[in-house]
């Protein structure tokens, strides 16, 4: 596959979208508080936040979140917080989980009419920015859950790492690009563990989104069963104590998605080689969610 990633019309984008969203990260997570003591959240969403929530529930642990991909109202147990996210306030299903859950609970989106319900039915609101595609949100949903939490989201020199990947730095220098070419074959595999089970899903609906390609997710228990793997597949493993001489091994990449830092930083990578790869495809890029979340 031709290498058109250092080609002038790629090393200009720093300051387009979506590049220039990605590269403001560390300037976007959001630090959310509400009234309400939360002793676990239940995120209900569907779409990009539905799979921000599994990379929060990563971090933070099953007994501190648990998220659904469906609005249907539930208790989850006398500690569960509902926490109700669509980017659009739109969405009738969420709309209807707001009016018909018994306890009160918190929502999250750009606006729309659920933050009129939410408000007459006493819940908190949390606003989030307008402009950017639901797909680029990890920033501020990530950050939102985690402090909501209690948690700070505080990494020094991401700034740096992302510099390090922006399209302007060659490929020799960046992590994103190398990852991105050398991805020759047709099919890609993941290998998750119960760390990294909702960065997997990450990476692969940002590669289906951003290049169209399809990823499979294979968790390390299983492969550890039959320790086979087709060598047509092109591997990513996020699982410390599992080594794969065919897995994908650039730089620091996969960073230790164990800590808050590396994990950022490898869905970051996500994002970005998925776009890079994106672009050695052909593919243009989308800057808009065609559904409504």
């Amino acid at each position: 596959m031709e290498n058109i990633l250092d080609d002038e019309f790629v090393i200009q984008m720093d300051d387009s979208p979506p590049f220039s969203w990605i590269k403001q990260a560390p300037n976007r997570f959001m630090n959310c508080s509400v009234a309400r003591k939360i002793g676990k959240l239940c995120v209900n969403a569907v779409g990009n936040a539905f799979e921000i929530g599994e990379t929060a529930r990563d971090v933070l642990g099953i007994e501190s979140a648990e998220t659904s991909d469906t609005f249907y109202p539930k208790s989850g147990g006398p500690e569960c917080v509902p926490c109700i996210v669509s980017y659009s306030g739109q969405m009738k299903e969420a709309i209807k989980a707001v009016e018909y859950y018994e306890k009160e609970g918190i929502v999250i989106s750009s606006g729309g009419m659920i933050k009129n319900v939410a408000r007459t039915r006493g819940w908190d609101y949390i606003s989030l920015p307008k402009g950017y595609s639901s797909r680029f949100l990890f920033p501020e949903l990530f950050g939102c859950f985690l402090t909501l939490m209690g948690k700070s989201i505080v990494i020094p020199d991401l700034e740096s790492f992302l510099e390090r990947n922006l399209p302007s730095e060659i490929s020799e220098n960046n992590e994103s690009k190398l990852i991105a070419l050398s991805i020759s074959k047709q099919s890609i595999a993941i290998i998750y563990d119960r760390h990294s089970y909702g960065l997997a899903r990450r990476f692969k609906s940002l590669f289906l989104s951003n290049s169209g390609t399809k990823v499979d997710l294979v968790s390390n228990e299983d492969v550890s069963k039959t320790q086979k793997i087709s060598s047509e597949v092109q591997l990513i493993s996020f699982v410390n104590d599992f080594a794969m001489t065919d897995a994908i091994r650039i730089g620091g990449f996969p960073y230790d998605s164990t800590t808050l830092e590396g994990y950022v930083k490898n869905e970051l990578i996500g994002e970005l080689s998925s776009l890079y790869f994106g672009l050695l495809k052909g593919v243009e890029i989308e800057l808009f969610d065609t559904q409504i979340e």
